[in-house]
C-alpha cells in the first residue's frame, strides 16, 4: 500500500483523483440507466434490466452500509498518522478515517460493471466497466483511503451480488412453481 502511495506524480494524483468518482453511485446508476434505455438492451429486457439496476444498487447500498457499520474498521490515515511515515496525500481529496471495510466505491464500481455484464447484448460496455472498476480500486489505495483488504472485500462483493441476487431469484421461482 506505502508502495503504491510512495509512486505519484501530479499527473497520477489528478488522473485518480477523478477516477476514484467513478465509484460513486449515482455516476454508475446514471450511466447504466441510460444504458438501459439505449440500443445495446436486448428490446424486450428494458423493464427486466431496470429492475436488476435498481434491485442490484439497493443490496449494494444495505450491504455496504451494513458491513461498514459492523466493523467501523479505521482507515489507513487513521493508522499510519502519527508513524513517522511519509504519506502522499492528493489536494482536494477529503481524507475519510473510519468505516474503511469494504470499500464501497469498490463495491459500487465492480456491482454494476457485473450488472452491466447481465443486461448488455454487446460485451465491449461491460470489458470497458470492469477496466473502470479496477482503476476505481486502484485509485481507492493511491488516495490512502483504502487498504488492499477493503478493495478485495469491495470487488468480490460486488462481482458477487448481482449474480447472487439472479439465484435467489432463480429459487424463489423454482419454489414458488413447486409449492406455491
Amino acid at each position: 500500500m506505502f508502495w503504491i502511495n510512495r509512486h505519484h506524480n501530479s499527473l497520477s494524483d489528478s488522473f485518480f483523483r477523478y477516477v476514484t468518482l467513478l465509484g460513486e453511485d449515482t455516476i454508475w446508476f446514471s450511466f447504466l440507466c441510460a444504458l438501459a434505455y439505449d440500443n445495446y438492451v436486448r428490446e424486450n429486457d428494458r423493464s427486466y434490466a431496470i429492475k436488476v439496476l435498481l434491485i442490484s444498487w439497493l443490496s449494494k447500498v444495505l450491504v455496504s452500509v451494513s458491513l461498514k457499520n459492523i466493523f467501523n474498521y479505521p482507515r489507513p490515515i487513521e493508522v499510519y498518522q502519527h508513524s513517522g511515515q511519509a504519506i502522499h496525500l492528493v489536494d482536494g481529496v477529503t481524507m475519510h478515517h473510519w468505516q474503511s471495510f469494504p470499500s464501497g466505491h469498490t463495491m459500487t464500481a465492480f456491482g454494476f460493471a457485473c450488472v452491466c455484464l447481465f443486461v448488455q447484448k454487446k460485451k465491449s460496455p461491460a470489458i470497458v466497466a470492469l477496466l473502470i472498476a479496477m482503476l476505481v480500486g486502484y485509485s481507492r489505495m493511491y488516495l490512502f483511503q483504502h487498504f488492499p483488504r477493503d478493495v478485495f472485500a469491495g470487488s468480490v462483493l460486488g462481482v458477487g451480488i448481482p449474480p447472487a441476487l439472479k439465484g435467489a431469484k432463480m429459487l424463489f421461482l423454482n419454489v414458488k412453481k413447486h409449492y406455491l
